[in-house]
């Protein structure tokens, strides 16, 4: 029927992994909306070219979207954060577990 599964204390599923890339890709979409905002500021409407095109597309609502993808990433980033101390925490437990059972066959 159900196939039991044991998981190591020492997994903790990639966790760290996933909060360091959320969390840069977080970053990153701030600096990107960052700059779109800073931009369109000191470019203006007046001009042309790539510049008026930068202006333009901060004038819509993707810069605001960007902003919430940003913000949604660092939230997520600072969960995977707390799951990947948490499963630190477990190893650290499981290993003092581990070495007081030695401890006892010893005696």
């Amino acid at each position: 029927m159900f196939k039991n599964r044991y998981f190591s204390a020492k997994n903790d599923f990639k966790t760290g992994f996933l909060f360091k890339f959320l969390f840069f890709l977080g970053i990153l979409l701030l600096i990107v909306f960052i700059f779109l905002k800073v931009s369109s500021f000191f470019i203006g409407g007046e001009s042309s070219g790539i510049f008026r095109q930068i202006y333009d597309f901060a004038q819509t609502t993707a810069p605001d979207s960007i902003l919430a993808f940003s913000i949604i990433l660092i939230a997520v980033s600072f969960i995977f954060y707390f799951f990947h101390s948490q499963f630190a925490k477990l190893a650290k437990i499981a290993d003092e577990i581990e070495n007081e059972e030695g401890l006892e066959d010893i005696d």
